[in-house]
């Protein structure tokens, strides 16, 4: 049995919105409550949700063997020091350090992204 590993060597995000650290949990917790389920990811000091577009089409999967991934859209904000849970009301939104080295690198991006829109 031969087991290969192919990680994506490109990230397309086709749609991006940086919100405050509050408007991104009021959001989350709208998805919630429209019954979506939603985890935070948290890396380099972002926290973000992103919804990847599926492999459902002879295009995308053909786009993944290529090596490239892409995200619908991605919600974030800055979130300098890690925390399990931001609340909203009586709401929990939980907040996951991501191990994911993809998703590190996609908060990193953001983070850099969001310091060069603001110079």
């Amino acid at each position: 049995m031969k087991i290969m590993y192919m990680p994506a060597e490109e990230l397309i995000v086709l749609e991006m919105v940086e919100y405050s650290l509050d408007k991104l949990a009021e959001t989350c917790a709208l998805l919630i409550e429209a019954g979506r389920p939603v985890i935070l990811n948290w890396a380099e000091g972002i926290a973000f949700h992103h919804t990847p577009l599926p492999f459902n089409t002879k295009e995308l999967l053909k786009e993944r063997m290529r090596g490239r991934i892409y995200w619908a859209s991605v919600i974030f904000a800055e979130l300098p020091e890690y925390r399990p849970l931001l609340k909203v009301g009586p709401r929990d939104i939980p907040v996951v350090a991501t191990p994911n080295p993809l998703l590190q690198r996609a908060a990193g991006w953001m983070k850099a992204w969001t310091r060069g829109n603001r110079a």
